[in-house]
């Protein structure tokens, strides 16, 4: 035999031991179950998953539900009066912001009136003024602008006015009046409406 096909045997029978050694190697190699790669898969998932759930308010929690409900109005509210500032720097209209303004503007003119109609002891009068048909339009307004739970509780405090001058209790109505006057105020000031309204 060659010197060259010694050689060539050599390699064959080194070539044959690497391959058994690979082959063992790979065979005896333990297999990963399923169960083992999902679990290393979803490690990450695991791991984040109590702070991702933690941003999200629990439905059953009604003060977290509420708070979240009373933070996004509160955007709206300041989104709406930065839009409203820039309509108006821009000498711009927009037709909704326009009606919303002129609704709340009237029930500021009537309950003014109210008022006034208090202040000189006509309880019958103010009684007349806060049943007119503003009052549900600016309800309606309201409810648009900051949800139904505001505008419930301006409606409600238009209501124990009404209520009082109509039993002509004049001390009652007109406290009830200044606490009124103290909600809309408050009301105006967190819906970006305070700067754009007169006589309020």
């Amino acid at each position: 035999m060659s010197v060259i096909a010694q050689k060539a045997t050599v390699f064959r029978a080194r070539a044959s031991r690497h391959g058994c050694l690979v082959v063992c190697q790979a065979t005896e190699r333990p297999v990963a179950s399923r169960r083992a790669v999902l679990g290393v898969a979803l490690l990450p998932a695991l791991v984040y998953a109590p702070k991702a759930l933690a941003l999200i308010p629990d439905e059953d929690d009604e003060d977290l539900v509420e708070k979240a409900k009373a933070n996004r109005r509160a955007r709206l509210a300041q989104q709406r009066g930065v839009t409203r500032e820039f309509m108006t720097a821009e000498n711009l209209k927009d037709a909704r912001l326009e009606q919303e303004l002129v609704s709340v503007q009237k029930a500021v003119y009537k309950l003014s009136k109210s008022g006034s109609q208090l202040e000189s002891g006509d309880l019958k009068a103010a009684a007349s003024t806060l049943s007119e048909s503003w009052v549900a339009e600016f309800t309606a307004v309201a409810s648009t602008i900051s949800g139904t739970d505001a505008a419930g509780k301006l409606s409600s405090a238009i209501q124990d006015v009404k209520a009082a001058a109509a039993a002509g209790d004049s001390a009652s109505s007109k406290r009830q009046f200044t606490s009124l006057v103290s909600d809309l105020q408050s009301w105006a000031s967190a819906t970006g409406l305070a700067g754009s309204l007169r006589g309020l």
